[in-house]
């Protein structure tokens, strides 16, 4: 019997759209004619047309953000572009300069893009809250169109980004006065529940009735990859990407047999993992310090002064900057034997569970097995 399974459709990402519209201003400042679209290329190498809105005064170029069935609560805002030639010292301590071939562009947020002002991001502190991947693919599709010399100011804008602000957790996480330009790849995956969960149980069905016996859920695309590096003899269709639905990726390996579950994560979900949350999505919960820092307390009683950073650290990344680099890894450890708990509980068919944590750069950390946790316990 044929599995009925409707594929959802990807969205871009607001950094996606602050380089398209980086790209469509150029072509104009070079001269070129209103283009109505671009094509683009994204981080996972591959090249996409986006189409722009009609040309506006005052906006070089501009782009309505489409959040395919992910509809958060950027879907549908407009993100604009205006570029010019600049003197280098026209920059500001808040832009960022970036080399893109022979010339240098310095980028600066506009209307509704904030400002980060938190360690521990991935934007500076003190800077536009553009994250690394967006900067990249507007460098490299800037170079693409042609710019290779000279001094540019590109201004990206997004209508009603304070606003939109209020509704994500930039407030808490420090960046303050408009959206962050977010994306690792440039594309926004679906994250309908009941269509991702079953992506994830068809996945796992396909990989079960070609006899496998091992999978390896990852929580996104950095972790994928570090998996597969660590686990070279697995097969492809071992790796799945499981978002934030662990409980239910859970159920699903361990009701169709698997003898063992690897769960391939990073220190923020690791935490969340720890604290028993069953989705780790950020609409759904915020990170759970709480856990963390009670952790803290315990391996370290004495350092008044660190609880006191903790006490105001809003994500785990910035947490993990303040605490002492020699306490981390045995911290995380401790998290992951707690997390390896709550996975056993969702599983009766009593799989071998394994935990790979990854640093935000997708370096492998360490791994724990429930088998150590009760060893050693």
């Amino acid at each position: 019997m044929k599995e009925k399974h409707q594929k959802l459709r990807w969205g871009y990402s607001t950094g996606a759209c602050a380089a398209a519209v980086a790209a469509a201003a150029w072509q104009r400042a070079a001269g070129g004619p209103v283009p109505d679209a671009v094509r683009l290329l994204f981080l996972d190498g591959k090249e996409r047309e986006l189409a722009l809105l009609p040309p506006q005064e005052g906006r070089m170029a501009a782009i309505r953000k489409d959040g395919g069935d992910d509809p958060d609560c950027t879907h549908g805002a407009v993100v604009y572009a205006n570029l010019r030639a600049c003197r280098p010292d026209e920059a500001r301590p808040e832009d960022y300069a970036l080399a893109v071939g022979g010339g240098t562009v310095i980028l600066r947020g506009a209307e509704g893009v904030g400002l980060c002002t938190r360690f521990g991001l991935d934007c500076e502190r003190g800077k536009w809250a553009v994250n690394s991947g967006p900067r990249r693919m507007i460098a490299e599709n800037l170079r693409r169109a042609g710019l290779d010399a000279g001094c540019w100011l590109l201004e990206i804008g997004v209508e009603g980004g304070e606003e939109l602000a209020k509704h994500t957790l930039n407030p808490q996480l420090g960046i303050v006065g408009g959206i962050s330009l977010l994306g690792t790849t440039g594309l926004v995956r679906p994250y309908s529940h009941e269509a991702y969960v079953e992506t994830v149980r068809i996945c796992v069905k396909s990989h079960h009735l070609s006899g496998g016996s091992t999978m390896v859920f990852c929580t996104g695309g950095r972790t994928r990859a570090g998996a597969q590096r660590r686990l070279p003899d697995l097969p492809e269709t071992a790796f799945v990407c499981i978002g934030d639905f662990i409980a239910e990726s859970l159920a699903v390996g361990d009701r169709y047999g698997m003898r063992e579950i690897v769960v391939a994560c990073m220190a923020g979900k690791l935490c969340k993992y720890a604290a028993g949350f069953e989705n780790t999505h950020a609409h759904k919960v915020s990170q759970d310090m709480g856990l963390l820092r009670a952790e803290v307390r315990k391996a370290l009683p004495d350092e008044h002064a660190l609880h006191e950073a903790l006490a105001h650290s809003v994500s785990v990344r910035e947490a993990l900057l303040s605490i002492p680099e020699s306490a981390r890894p045995g911290l995380l450890r401790r998290l992951a034997r707690t997390a390896l708990e709550h996975f056993a509980r969702r599983c009766s068919g009593s799989p071998a569970l394994r935990l790979l944590v990854f640093d935000f750069e997708g370096k492998l950390l360490f791994e724990e097995s429930a088998t150590n946790d009760k060893a050693s316990s």
